[in-house]
């Protein structure tokens, strides 16, 4: 019995050890055509196998879009440029008597998942892959790359361009009463009787700006053409332009103003923008909107060669990010239109209060997402209640919030909504470059800021802080808290800005503005609190004021240098409170 047993059990055993033996073996031959497969699959694709060749005059954008798209389709991930120019061609812009309700772009794609498109460089690592967009004259025009929804993407290596310019400029040679006549700078267009927007003057031998918004989209002066075009030479009558420029001035101007961006990202969640390079653009060039932790690494907008401006618009546009962002090593420069940076999220107003756990406002961008928080602001704009959402639905271009808590009884009409997921968890900008600017360096409406390393020079302000209210019209948020700013160098930051503003002589700006009902009647008292803010360790040169302080509190200034400055602090005594120019004990 036993021995029998024994046997079975042996028999048995032998059985099974054969069939995991073929088992094995199966794994082993599927395992081996597994990986064939993936060796026969190709990590990246070169545009030029879908017909994008730099350097042919063709239009290029729609063999990128093929490869993107077998891209996604085969789960590759690099797409890959060669050095040379790829050309945008063939959309058209369109005037202002043209209505459109949604502009064109070249490359337009969503959900989009562990792409990089990647340029070449040379020895140095600088980017020789060179995007360039047709640009037919008009003041709209399409955008080159759009990236709605999804995760992990990157643009490495690539500098954009347009042909012609969408600037103009020139050397001022002769000033007589109200007429200027210029030189034309080579490489330059020349459209007889084109019109000034943004227009502004420039030290030449500086290579900075003298005065910016001279004119802005409405009632614009016109150039022309004086003589044989071969001379360059173009005249226009302003007063405004001539009482401000002198011979041997530079002047700029461009040929539109807010026309979108040259390339925009939604909704993305892991953005990597790495040696990328803005040389001459419309609008907003770069915008992102609504996307999660957000690095840019090596990213321009500055002139080359004998151009003074860049882009006529904020340079790089922030709306509602989350997560963290970094910017390292960016440098905005000739952005002479408007702020350099600008990062914020947006208001929204209390329309109604539907029941004791909802509230009806007028709608964002985007519904706001159950379980993630939300503040509302007191009469003062100081954060005074927060809850979460539990949903959020369209109703007839409104939107209505649901609350997990009960809302407090002072809330009513116009009641401030701060949405927390449209502001970013952490700001780091470090080893960049803010120079020549229509208004502000960096335009901050994020709390959680570490601003270090950094040069701010001939803007309007280096940095400006605080939100801006005007009722039924402009709600970017926040009014920040917990800002630190160190080891920079703030210079000759008076820029003379003429269209809605003027000359500040300031380094940084802390105000917020407030408007509840009427624009253009700023109030004191409804203007939000900006607190818990570090100023140290930095240089000022050549500034009237280094910082200028109203609403807030809690400013730490200490072991600063100041060199040929008039005042440290300009301190509002009604709206700012607890100053003080030594460091914070532990």
């Amino acid at each position: 019995m036993f021995s029998f047993s024994l046997f079975t059990f042996n028999k048995t055993f032998n059985y099974y050890t054969v069939i995991s033996n073929k088992k094995f073996i199966t794994g082993l031959v599927s395992m081996a055509f597994l990986i064939i497969a993936c060796e026969n699959v190709p990590s990246e694709v070169n545009v030029s196998k879908f017909g994008a060749i730099p350097g042919d005059g063709m239009d290029d954008s729609k063999a990128i879009l093929a490869a993107i798209e077998h891209a996604k389709a085969n789960h590759i991930h690099t797409v890959r440029f060669d050095a040379g120019v790829y050309e945008f061609k063939g959309l058209p812009g369109w005037g202002a008597s043209e209505k459109r309700e949604r502009r064109p772009g070249y490359i337009s794609l969503e959900d989009i998942t562990d792409l990089e498109l990647v340029g070449a460089t040379d020895q140095q690592g600088k980017a020789t892959t060179f995007w360039v967009k047709d640009n037919d004259l008009k003041e709209g025009q399409p955008m080159m790359l759009s990236i709605r929804k999804g995760s992990n993407v990157a643009l490495k290596n690539i500098a954009v361009d347009m042909a012609p310019y969408y600037y103009s400029a020139g050397k001022v040679i002769e000033v007589q009463g109200d007429k200027v006549t210029i030189e034309v700078f080579s490489g330059h267009p020349m459209v007889d009787g084109q019109k000034a927007y943004i227009m502004g003057t420039y030290d030449l031998e500086a290579r900075k700006a003298k005065a910016v918004r001279i004119t802005w989209d409405e009632d614009l002066p016109q150039w022309h053409i004086d003589g044989e075009e071969s001379s360059r030479r173009m005249t226009m009558h302003f007063d405004p332009l001539a009482q401000l420029c002198r011979v041997g001035d530079g002047v700029f101007w461009f040929q539109g103003n807010h026309s979108g961006s040259m390339i925009g990202f939604s909704g993305i969640n892991g953005l990597l923008l790495e040696n990328v390079h803005i040389l001459n653009g419309h609008g907003f060039p770069i915008t992102n909107n609504s996307c999660h932790d957000i690095t840019y690494r090596n990213v321009t907008i500055k002139p080359e060669g004998n151009r003074i401006a860049t882009v006529c618009r904020d340079g790089f546009k922030l709306y509602a990010a989350s997560g963290k962002v970094l910017m390292d090593s960016v440098h905005i420069e000739g952005c002479l239109g408007d702020d350099g940076q600008n990062i914020h999220g947006t208001w929204l107003a209390v329309s109604e209060k539907r029941s004791d756990k909802e509230l009806v406002v007028g709608s964002g961008r985007t519904l706001l997402t159950p379980g993630k928080e939300v503040v509302l602001l007191d009469d003062k704009f100081r954060p005074a209640w927060r809850s979460k959402v539990v949903k959020s639905v369209m109703e007839d271009k409104k939107m209505l919030i649901a609350f997990s808590d009960t809302i407090p009884g002072w809330v009513h009409e116009k009641t401030a909504v701060e949405p927390q997921e449209w502001l970013p968890d952490s700001v780091h900008i470090v080893n960049s470059v803010y120079r020549s600017t229509g208004r502000f360096g960096v335009l901050l409406k994020a709390s959680n800021t570490l601003i270090e390393n950094t040069l701010f020079e001939n803007n309007v302000a280096g940095i400006h802080i605080g939100g801006e209210w005007s009722w039924g019209y402009w709600l970017e948020a926040t009014n920040p808290q917990h800002i630190e700013i160190k080891n920079c160098t703030f210079r000759d930051n008076k820029l003379d800005m003429r269209y809605a503003g003027a000359k500040m002589d300031m380094a940084i700006s802390i105000a917020s503005w407030t408007n509840p009902d009427k624009l253009g009647e700023p109030s004191e008292t409804l203007s939000g609190l900006m607190r818990n803010i570090y100023i140290h360790d930095n240089l000022f040169e050549d500034e009237t004021t280094c910082v200028s302080l109203q609403n807030c509190a809690d400013v730490w200034f200490w072991n600063n240098t100041l060199k040929n400055c008039k005042q440290d602090l300009l301190i509002n005594e009604k709206t700012a409170e607890n100053i003080y120019r030594t460091a914070p004990t532990q």
